[in-house]
């Protein structure tokens, strides 16, 4: 434990979208502003709310009532082409131009058949399956929401977003809110928001720390579909968001933007490249097939090795360089984020927990050995999945130094980052025929033991990865097949 200003923190605590155990053994002994939805305290409320409610999942209760999706029944609703197609082109100049992207981005895409019921599948996961992001789309045509359940645009019209005309001039008045302008004026904008109390009945205020890192799956799905189109993309999470939250007529007590992403001129229709080429486009030209076959691996996974190699290609699409606005101020080392291993069953890797080297992708032992069956809590879901899987992948963040530089803005920034990389790990296994699960509730102190963590460092996530047990096929798609996908 140490004293930071006039809070108490200790070490650096954790998340999933499953939980985890409290970071600290005594509570701050100053109570600062709410958080999230309160004034900046410089780092202060952030940590209070990660030791009381951000680190450990105080119960789940899966059968809450979710909430209604969002709508805005007295706008102008603008129909995407349906069934969408399952490709990665895209045209801002009109809506219908869209219609592909948002499906893939976060539409409804397949309808799941099971024991437990029918229900809508995305092609993302979220905490509780309870998706409390919205959606929103600016271009030359206006600034609009995007309805999943109808694969529509909602225009939004003057009186709805605080007498913004629905035109070309609201991407300009929203790049004015950025911090970190982009080099060249955007053809689309993307802003993710979230509902505060979207999830809270089914996770505590846990679910602030799932919503966080929800809107990092969402941006991360985004910006792998945008750049598989030729476009230029920019993840920000740095913004006035009371400026953005008045062109969007947000109440900031119930919602809030949480992330935008630019993006320039895309291919309208991709080159075909065959899925099975070596030509480096191949992997591109593939992604909806892999965001389609993406799942969570709901029924656990086979108890059988894998090769070290698949584990190694995964590993490196998620350490590709992010496109974001977070490397800023002096030694911005802090918003690096870590990959390590913890190795189950892997040909040509020792059991045990190593970290990929940032400078030549290999893995190399993260120190002592340490008892990997501590990461679960003993006779939990997460326990037997982790002893049926091949390993563990952790995102490894620093809290305390982003404090520093943005405030408790860093917070969100970080699991903004960390549920990117999550989703850049789930589709790189889909491509590898492996199966993934995003989980949260690992024993924090457990984990960073095991990865023998520095002052600071702190395990944001775990994903574990294996051969799927079972079928594990999607449902009843929605989409249509499209050349190259």
């Amino acid at each position: 434990m140490r004293t930071i200003g006039s809070s108490v923190v200790g070490r650096a605590g954790h998340v999933d979208l499953v939980a985890a155990e409290s970071t600290a053994s005594t509570p701050p002994t100053t109570t600062p502003a709410a958080f999230p939805n309160g004034a900046e305290t410089g780092g202060v409320a952030a940590r209070r709310y990660h030791y009381v409610h951000g680190s450990k999942v105080p119960y789940t209760d899966l059968s809450a009532v979710r909430p209604t999706a969002k709508s805005y029944p007295d706008a102008e609703l603008l129909p995407l082409p349906y069934p969408p197609r399952a490709r990665t082109g895209f045209s801002a100049e009109r809506p219908e131009g869209l219609g592909d992207l948002l499906a893939l981005a976060y539409g409804v895409t397949r309808i799941d058949w099971s024991a437990r019921g029918i229900r809508a599948g995305r092609p993302l996961p979220s905490g509780g399956g309870v998706y409390p992001g919205e959606l929103y789309v600016a271009a030359e045509f206006g600034l609009c929401h995007y309805l999943p359940s109808a694969h529509a645009l909602e225009r939004l019209r003057e009186g709805d977003t605080d007498q913004v005309a629905a035109d070309g001039n609201v991407v300009e008045r929203i790049v004015d809110c950025l911090t970190s302008r982009p080099d060249e004026r955007p053809q689309l904008v993307l802003l993710l928001t979230t509902r505060h109390a979207a999830n809270l009945a089914g996770f505590g205020n846990f679910g602030h720390r799932l919503q966080a890192l929800d809107t990092g799956v969402t941006a991360g799905q985004a910006l792998a579909l945008l750049e598989a189109a030729g476009s230029r993309a920019r993840v920000h999470s740095r913004f006035d968001e009371a400026g953005l939250g008045r062109l969007l007529g947000l109440d900031p007590a119930v919602e809030s933007v949480r992330a935008v992403i630019t993006a320039g001129r895309g291919l309208d229709e991709p080159s075909v490249v065959p899925a099975f080429s070596t030509d480096p486009g191949a992997s591109q030209a593939g992604l909806p097939r892999r965001i389609m076959a993406r799942h969570t691996a709901r029924d656990g996974f086979e108890p059988v090795s894998v090769p070290l190699q698949r584990i190694l290609e995964i590993l490196d699409e998620a350490a590709a360089p992010l496109p974001t606005d977070m490397r800023i101020g002096r030694g911005a080392q802090f918003s690096d984020l870590d990959l390590y291993c913890l190795a189950n069953r892997i040909d040509g890797l020792a059991k045990g927990c190593h970290r990929r080297d940032p400078a030549n992708g290999g893995l190399g032992p993260a120190g002592e050995k340490a008892d990997p069956r501590t990461l679960f809590q003993a006779g939990g879901r997460g326990e037997l999945a982790h002893f049926q899987a091949a390993c563990a992948l952790f995102v490894v963040g620093d809290y305390e130094h982003g404090y520093r530089v943005h405030g408790d803005r860093w917070y969100r920034m970080l699991n903004l980052q960390a549920g990117i990389l999550a989703q850049r790990i789930g589709i790189a296994a889909t491509g590898l025929g492996l199966g993934s699960s995003v989980r949260c509730d690992y024993q924090v102190k457990a984990a960073d033991r095991l990865i023998n963590a520095p002052l600071d460092r702190t395990v944001l996530l775990t994903v574990l990865i294996g051969v799927e047990r079972g079928a594990g096929a999607p449902g009843h798609r929605l989409l249509l097949g499209s050349h190259g996908s």
